[in-house]
């Protein structure tokens, strides 16, 4: 179902996701700043909102994170929000084992998505394009600086999202998605407003 025309996670499953999102968040922090860590997952939701994503695209969006970064379990998920929803987050968790590197990791995640359905591959994209997003607000205030944060430095990060919208575009235009090609050259967009 279309979440267009409705109230932003205003039904009962949206209302508990945010609870169960919010609790499995709670303390944490958006690397290099002191928000919330919540507003991110929030962000991600939104964005697919807007975009007129089903409520179960939507849900999966704000609990995108729980997995990889909280204590959180994939059976947890499908307890509480079912098949659907927890498979979404499944394929938009990234492998965090501590043998894989940096690199790894990010071919993995990329090589996942590039099979994965239309929703997951959105929900990645809503992600990265808030996490551009918000490095770019800080890139705005301190330069290169900002990517001190990232373990990978700048010309990695640089390779891993001109990776993935070239991903996302070939995907976008398979899917003949129009919102997931805006999304794509959005990212594009603020990386080069980067000079990445």
């Amino acid at each position: 179902m279309s979440s267009v025309g409705k109230k932003f996670l205003n039904t009962p499953m949206g209302e508990s996701a945010l609870r169960f999102a919010k609790d499995c968040h709670k303390g944490q922090v958006r690397k290099g700043t002191t928000r919330p860590y919540i507003t991110h997952c929030m962000e991600v939701a939104r964005i697919l909102h807007k975009h007129g994503y089903s409520e179960e695209i939507v849900i999966a969006g704000l609990l995108h994170d729980t997995i990889e970064d909280t204590e959180a379990t994939l059976e947890d998920l499908r307890r509480s929000f079912g098949e659907e929803i927890s498979n979404l987050v499944e394929y938009v968790t990234e492998d965090k084992s501590p043998e894989l590197s940096w690199a790894e990791r990010k071919v993995r995640y990329i090589k996942m998505l590039t099979d994965a359905p239309e929703g997951a591959v959105v929900i990645s994209a809503a992600d990265k394009l808030h996490n551009i997003t918000e490095t770019l607000e800080q890139f705005l205030k301190v330069g290169d600086a900002v990517f001190l944060k990232f373990k990978s430095g700048k010309e990695k990060q640089k390779w891993f999202y001109r990776s993935l919208t070239e991903m996302y575009f070939v995907r976008g235009l398979f899917f003949e998605n129009r919102s997931l090609l805006k999304m794509a050259r959005s990212i594009n967009k603020v990386l080069g407003k980067m000079g990445m």
